[in-house]
């Protein structure tokens, strides 16, 4: 069985004027957006040797520039396309040519209404370069549904050269909770250690508070006097993504080490911020299997946000997916646990332990299903080893592994 899509993304923009001004361009938002959803390589080695590989994850994403006077541009898409995918993120960049393009606004009006009857399903974001532009397009004469969602002015954006990638931040953000039905701020615990990862801390935290739409948690802001802190860092840990930032001293501190290991345990997002300045590091004890890594020479703490939420999307995916498939066949949700990254020691430990606890029969066909990749066939072979000791029909198989041996 192959679910449909989980998620795909239209982003729609007027093709006139899409290229014309200054950086940022129409264009330049619609391409920044479209990217953090497909993260293109910036090696031209690694993208010849397909070392990332992004299709058959369950999205898409595509692009628009639409033009009613030009037949080769035509209308944006029907509205019948939202149902396509289980969730469609809808994103329209509001210019003045598309103000002036009659067909085009009522076509996005229909796109509206279908978003408005289908919610909580899919979404609308509508980004104008200007709020005067903004204005006009919620008063054209044939915007009717178009009336209601709350636009975004890109001028507020912050300054003009990150404005495409705080708009992308957003866009990111809206999927995110479409795909998990969340309704509060996406939340980052910042894991850092305290003797060298302290002023990046501080620059992240100062970063994440430029968006309304985010959360964090911080040690020094939410342990108050008298908490039992191991207590609140390890809900802190279960409530949020956790965000690494692996500095030189970070493997060394006890604290530090733990909260890996409860997002590890408990499957916690993760995002690595590789910002070690030693040329030579020691081992550690902290594998980050399938963990994606960040690095920020140029000091980009965007980046990190663009990175975080784009893998919170990805494994929003994922379970989404699962969901799909669990709801058409008898027992496999209760035979399955889902692990949103390849398995580490102790996640797998952990995803046995939870099956054990299900009181599932000695007989049952238990198993553990990890996103991509699949595991090397020596790790393969430990792992299938590990769950059979419980549970001897049982397997730990990646996600495509999965779906390919459904009915």
């Amino acid at each position: 069985m192959i679910p449909p899509d989980a998620l795909q993304v239209l982003i729609i923009t007027h093709a006139k004027s899409a290229q014309a001004s200054d950086y940022p361009r129409p264009k330049d938002y619609v391409e920044t957006i479209g990217n953090s959803f497909t993260r293109p390589e910036t090696n031209e080695l690694v993208r010849e040797l397909s070392l990332v590989e992004e299709q058959g994850t369950g999205a898409a994403v595509r692009r628009f520039y639409v033009d009613s006077s030009d037949p080769n541009k035509g209308l944006p898409p029907d509205a019948q396309e939202l149902d396509k995918a289980l969730h469609t993120l809808v994103v329209v960049v509001v210019t003045a040519a598309l103000c002036d393009d009659d067909a085009v606004v009522a076509q996005l009006d229909l796109i509206a209404q279908a978003v408005q009857n289908s919610q909580p399903r899919h979404d609308l974001v509508v980004l104008g370069t200007s709020e005067e532009t903004l204005a006009r397009f919620r008063t054209h004469a044939n915007a009717n549904a178009l009336k209601t969602p709350q636009g975004w002015s890109l001028e507020k954006l912050g300054e003009y050269a990150l404005r495409p990638s705080h708009a992308a931040i957003m866009v990111l953000n809206k999927a995110h909770r479409l795909l998990s039905g969340a309704n509060g701020k996406a939340r980052f615990f910042i894991s850092h250690a305290k003797l060298d990862g302290l002023p990046l801390a501080h620059s992240l935290l100062h970063t994440i508070n430029q968006f309304p739409w985010l959360s964090q948690f911080y040690d020094a802001e939410d342990i108050q006097s008298g908490d039992d802190f191991k207590q609140v860092l390890h809900r802190g840990v279960l409530e949020s993504m956790l965000l690494v930032l692996r500095t030189d001293i970070y493997d060394l501190r006890f604290w530090c080490r733990q909260e890996v290991m409860w997002a590890e345990a408990y499957d916690r997002p993760v995002l690595l911020v590789d910002a070690r300045t030693e040329l030579l590091c020691r081992g550690s004890v902290l594998g980050f299997t399938g963990v994606p890594t960040v690095r920020i020479p140029d000091g980009n703490l965007v980046r990190v946000l663009v990175e975080a939420l784009r893998e919170w999307v990805r494994i929003g995916v994922l379970r989404r997916r699962f969901v799909e498939v669990a709801a058409v066949a008898s027992n496999l949700a209760a035979e399955t646990e889902l692990l949103s990254r390849p398995p580490s020691l102790t996640s797998l430990v952990e995803a046995i332990e939870r099956l054990k606890s299900k009181s599932l029969p000695n007989s049952a066909a238990a198993r553990v299903v990890h996103a991509e990749p699949p595991l090397e066939s020596n790790h393969l072979s430990a792992a299938q080893t590990l769950i059979r000791s419980e549970f001897p029909s049982g397997a730990v198989l990646s996600f495509k592994t999965f779906l390919a041996q459904l009915p």
